[in-house]
């Protein structure tokens, strides 16, 4: 009776441990963090709304998004599951010569996440996370081909409240002509700050290399990110990304969601 009194009590405690531990979300932010979910936890993260807008002379690209979802599941073993996909995307462009509008559900992402080093709280953290992309989207959004990505997360605790990530990324991006692959590499770096245990704001600079055929190209931004916990299971953030190179977005803002099952 004793000794399953205290394998109860043993449960209740890990159970608790278990509620205790901090939100690990990817949002807000271009940025990865090396942190998993709890073994058995479901976690989905989604953007209200994603919006961006690039003026190039007298033509205005304005791009929409809704539901852009990421699913992730933790199975143990430092290691989580991955799904992602947009629930539709609107991409309107306007010139003198006309408006034209694409729309449609997005493509699908598939991937995990291993924690390889866990440094908790006081030491540096770094995780390894694959994902391929399958063209299964609208034709008038799709990248129309598969492609791989990697990305080695890397979170360093900072004196005070004070956080670093890193985010090197290397791809085999899909040809913007949809057949075919190339390479794909950059990454972000970014400081987040505890406001409180409910808020954290965040800065960071983002660029990627993009080598497709059809023209080489570097995307650049500087953001900022804002991001209030009310509970222990929820978070709502805010993001807005300024274009740093003309084949960058000028302006992205986006408004999210995370809750935790």
């Amino acid at each position: 009776m004793i000794v399953a009194r205290l394998g109860l009590a043993a449960l209740a405690l890990s159970a608790a441990a278990a509620q205790a531990q901090d939100l690990c979300a990817d949002r807000p932010g271009k940025g990865t963090p090396a942190c998993v979910i709890d073994p058995g936890a479901v976690q989905l993260e989604t953007s209200l709304a994603d919006w961006s807008r690039t003026d190039r002379g007298a033509t205005r690209e304005d791009d929409l998004l809704f539901g852009d979802t990421l699913a992730r599941i933790g199975i143990g073993g430092d290691v989580e599951l991955r799904g992602g996909f947009t629930a539709y995307e609107r991409d309107r462009t306007r010139s003198p010569a006309g408006t034209g509008i694409a729309g449609g559900f997005g493509d699908i992402a598939l991937g995990a996440r291993w924690q390889a080093i866990d440094g908790g709280d006081k030491r540096v953290s770094v995780a390894v996370q694959p994902t391929m992309t399958l063209p299964v989207g609208a034709k008038a959004v799709s990248q129309g081909t598969w492609s791989l990505e990697l990305v080695v997360p890397v979170d360093m605790p900072l004196s005070g409240n004070w956080s670093l990530n890193l985010s090197p990324t290397l791809a085999a991006a899909a040809d913007a002509d949809g057949d075919g692959r190339h390479a794909a590499y950059g990454g972000s770096a970014g400081l987040s700050y505890d406001v409180s245990d409910a808020v954290t704001l965040g800065g960071e600079l983002w660029a990627m290399r993009d080598d497709d055929p059809a023209g080489h190209e570097t995307q650049a931004s500087a953001n900022l990110t804002l991001a209030w916990a009310p509970g222990k299971n929820w978070q709502l953030d805010l993001s807005g990304y300024a274009g740093l190179t003309r084949a960058t977005p000028d302006i992205e803002l986006v408004a999210g969601l995370v809750r935790r099952f």
